[in-house]
């Protein structure tokens, strides 16, 4: 091997040397990269996350749909009275307050109207109940009433496939429309199928004697 050989036999290893370190260094620049850009996606869909969630918040709080509805009402007690006892209330129509050891166990539509003190114990049991008041007769009002209650939801203790609400007269409030759960009414002048249906879908299952949900 002459030096020239030599020479140029150590060139091109230092060239080979000198290659592979430019692409170690270009794999390790373009890992950076690449790893830049990940974050930049997760940081993005993380703001986008975030952005939803407060909008789908402020949503909320804007759309009746949404946010809370009814009036919450003072808790006026839970004690079993001797049926056909006389009590009065301080809600109209009450929302809670002593009532009869009984409560009704099917649902739906009932005429003649149950006793107060029978169908308070269903709140207590996370029923909620829809009453009207008609000093006239209103059979549209009865009607619209009647073709609600197979459209709302079972909930999740229904029994026998029917939902927990009851509807009856009732005439000792100062609306036409009342929807009641547990402390809570929600009084209406003109039917409205979708209030009376979030009414449900809030109230429905939460009575005191309801634990996560599970009610008698």
């Amino acid at each position: 091997m002459t030096m020239e050989d030599a020479v140029t036999k150590r060139e091109r290893r230092l060239a080979a040397r000198e290659d592979r370190g430019r692409r170690a260094a270009a794999a390790q620049k373009n890992a950076r990269i690449r790893q830049i850009i990940l974050l930049a996606v997760l940081g993005v869909v993380l703001i986008a996350f975030v952005a939803v969630a407060l909008t789908t918040q402020l949503f909320g709080l804007l759309n009746p749909a949404s946010a809370s509805i009814g009036v919450k009402t003072a808790d006026e007690g839970q004690n079993h009275v001797d049926p056909g006892t006389v009590v009065t209330y301080q809600s109209r129509p009450p929302t809670s307050g002593s009532h009869y050891p009984t409560w009704s166990q099917t649902y739906g539509f009932m005429d003649p109207p149950l006793p107060t003190g029978i169908w308070l114990h269903n709140l207590e049991h996370g029923g909620v109940v829809f009453l009207y008041n008609c000093p006239t007769a209103c059979p549209e009002l009865v009607q619209q009433l009647k073709d609600l209650y197979p459209t709302l939801p079972l909930g999740r203790n229904s029994r026998g496939g029917q939902p927990r609400a009851l509807i009856m007269a009732y005439p000792d409030m100062d609306h036409k429309i009342a929807a009641v759960a547990w402390d809570w009414k929600l009084e209406l002048d003109d039917f409205d199928a979708d209030k009376l249906t979030t009414f449900y879908n809030q109230r429905i299952d939460r009575g005191p004697e309801c634990q996560n949900f599970a009610c008698p």
